[in-house]
């Protein structure tokens, strides 16, 4: 059972194994791939998607971050994470608040602009980059890009973190978070869908951001809005002696025409940044049975930037068993 404290503070998972301030042109420190930037280059090109679903993928090894818009990459940096005995915790996270500068509380008064806070204290915000880990848990990202990505996140924009490079790809489906026995459901869920904005900052108005959670050790899902837990529900699962796996989708867009539903993919921590296996990550979704009281629940509040992660592994504190892999949402207390 979750209890009220969990609610408030988190709902969290482990695992030992996994895981614009230029809108119209490309601006960079240097004209280095992608993956070869040295310490301190960025490359920011915000003209080749310039609307739609942020998200901000860390790969601790390389001490780099990649930041993708509908599903396209846009920008590209060295960072610098926790040192030895403060190490940024991995996981798949969302920004939870912002602040163009803050002061932290705990390290002196210590400045932190461009501030976007994904779990407890950990934010990621312009900060010293010498090359290796070196701060007390935060992603420290050069301060250009740090400003640049300030502007083009929303409410609840999905930051994950692993210890290796994560794979990026495009699934297209007409529902995802139901099975093709479920199709029936369809209209309902895009009637919902289509034409939602993405979530605003906290300041401003508007919907929360909503995100789901299928795990296959609970046979539950849970679905969180700003934080709360506002659904949990038992699902069914084909094949259950059989492993899920663990993935993260975020949805992208719907497309009227077609009736699908745009994804992006995260291979979490695979090692390389080539493409996910597209039949292998549908094939996932398309073993869960989710009751028809559930989907009414997601429909009316799934939205372009939502996530949807996918997991083996229990959801409720008391049962996990590390702190390797973590989905949270979380008050800042730093």
């Amino acid at each position: 059972m979750i209890t009220r404290q969990s609610r408030r503070t988190f709902l969290a998972i482990a695992a030992t194994a996994i895981l614009s301030a230029t809108a119209t042109g490309a601006f960079a420190q240097g004209a280095q791939p992608d993956d070869v930037l040295k310490a301190g280059e960025w490359v920011w090109y915000p003209e080749r998607s310039l609307y739609g679903p942020v998200a901000v993928i860390v790969s601790l090894s390389d001490q780099l971050a990649f930041v993708y818009r509908n599903g396209v990459r846009i920008g590209a940096t060295t960072i610098s994470s926790g040192r030895p005995g403060y190490e940024t915790p991995t996981g798949v996270f969302t920004i939870l608040s912002k602040e163009k500068m803050h002061h932290s509380r705990k390290y002196d008064n210590a400045p932190m602009p461009d501030s976007q806070f994904f779990f407890g204290g950990a934010a990621l915000h312009a900060g010293g980059l010498p090359g290796y880990p070196s701060s007390h848990g935060c992603v420290h990202l050069p301060s250009p890009f740090a400003a640049a990505l300030f502007e083009v996140t929303h409410d609840g924009t999905p930051v994950i973190v692993t210890n290796e490079r994560s794979g990026v790809g495009s699934l297209s489906h007409t529902g995802l978070v139901m099975s093709h026995a479920d199709l029936k459901q369809i209209e309902t869920l895009t009637g919902h869908v289509a034409g939602k904005s993405l979530p605003i900052d906290r300041e401003g108005t508007g919907q929360g951001s909503f995100s789901l959670l299928a795990s296959g050790a609970d046979r539950r899902v849970y679905g969180l809005k700003d934080g709360e837990i506002i659904l949990q529900s038992q699902i069914g699962i084909a094949q259950p002696n059989r492993p899920l796996g663990n993935h993260v989708y975020i949805l992208q867009t719907f497309d009227a025409d077609r009736k699908e539903f745009d994804w992006l993919a995260v291979g979490m921590g695979s090692g390389n940044e080539s493409d996910v296996l597209q039949q292998q990550e549908l094939a996932a979704t398309t073993r869960l049975t989710i009751p028809p009281d559930a989907y009414a629940q997601i429909a009316r509040n799934l939205h372009p930037g939502s996530a949807f992660m996918l997991t083996d592994l229990p959801a409720h504190p008391d049962t996990r068993t590390g702190t390797d892999f973590v989905i949270m949402r979380d008050r800042r207390s730093g």
